[in-house]
């Protein structure tokens, strides 16, 4: 089963990995590697192909979060068969990717970096993963039971509710998905979750809260459509898509935010087209954007007041307080720490 390039597993071989884990718990040496606290459980799989990290909380009836890493050494397929109640889940991949073959289904699913899937699972499905080697791979995922998504959608706009039933109107077995961007305010909410403060019942809350913001995003965003340009844009339809992935690429790398000919590259687009075509759609220049989004966050932080100035600085992409004070008293008109002191004496 086992050689130099490449791991094929049945998740039968991965629960019967974890339960070893399970039992050697109570070993000091390994029982870090497994852990149990309250309402959620960790897990560290260290086998000769990789490494493999799950955090899972249950957060309320209905309602589970996991974020999982893996950094693979060896190519691994991994085949899953269940016979699953029906059930959504909305996935985010941060980084790395691999592709997904659904038996029954003539496409793949593809899992990538930077991109949202929603999905819904239902009867018998078996399905192969395919995940390459060298490179690590990281997701935050949601698995919500439908009778809970079908009471947070009872009062909601009746767009995002036609927008769900077209898209998995379909009731035969196995496992429908559609496929968008991470946004920027997605994003936001991905790295608060990822770097959680909290503990305890604060920390379920909390988390409970982003969770249901980022399904509220991902919802909304399955009926999003790019907005029209001018009739007189030279853009094409191909040249928008990119223009946005350039922006939401550039709002994911706020502290090291890339060259314009990098982030051009990244995009799939020339920089000259970039530059002339991020002004047509954003009416700024992308430099320009920048800064408003980080004034736009950085404030954003202040008013939440968990951070002080000088760590605001650090997550918006200043290394020097001082630049970020004088950029956010040129945008706003006052400083940060008197705007932050304004805040909490309110």
């Amino acid at each position: 089963m086992l050689n130099r390039h490449h791991l094929s597993l049945n998740y039968s071989d991965l629960q019967e990995m974890l339960a070893e884990l399970q039992q050697a718990a109570e070993r000091p040496e390994t029982g870090i590697n497994y852990q149990v606290k309250g309402n959620e459980i960790l897990w560290r799989l260290h086998q000769p192909f990789g490494t493999m990290l799950n955090r899972s909380i249950s957060l309320r009836k209905g309602l589970n979060l996991s974020v999982a890493e893996w950094d693979m050494t060896q190519d691994l397929s991994l085949t899953m068969s269940s016979q699953a109640q029906p059930s959504f889940g909305f996935s985010f991949c941060l980084s790395g990717g691999f592709l997904t073959k659904i038996s029954g289904s003539t496409v793949d699913m593809e899992t990538r970096t930077s991109e949202a899937q929603s999905g819904l699972f239902q009867g018998d499905i078996k399905a192969v993963s395919e995940v390459m080697s060298g490179q690590k791979v990281s997701l935050v995922q949601l698995d919500v039971n439908p009778d809970l998504l079908g009471e947070l959608l009872e009062d909601s706009a009746d767009d995002v509710q036609k927008s769900l039933d077209q898209i998995f109107s379909n009731s035969q077995a196995g496992f429908q998905w559609e496929t968008r961007n991470i946004t920027p305010t997605m994003a936001i909410a991905l790295r608060q979750i990822i770097h959680c403060p909290y503990r305890g019942l604060t920390k379920r809350l909390y988390l409970e809260g982003k969770a249901l913001e980022l399904m509220a995003l991902q919802l909304d965003a399955l009926g999003e459509k790019v907005p029209a340009l001018p009739s007189s844009s030279s853009l094409k339809s191909d040249d928008v898509a990119r223009i946005y992935l350039a922006r939401d690429i550039l709002i994911r790398n706020l502290d090291t935010p890339p060259s314009l000919l990098a982030l051009a590259k990244e995009a799939g687009i020339n920089s000259l087209k970039l530059k002339k075509g991020f002004r047509q759609v954003f009416n700024t220049t992308v430099f320009g954007y920048l800064y408003t989004h980080r004034m736009e966050e950085g404030r954003r932080l202040l008013e939440l007041g968990r951070l002080n100035v000088t760590q605001v600085a650090q997550v918006v992409g200043y290394t020097h307080p001082g630049k970020f004070a004088a950029a956010f008293k040129k945008k706003y008109g006052i400083t940060p720490t008197a705007f932050k002191s304004s805040r909490s004496a309110s």
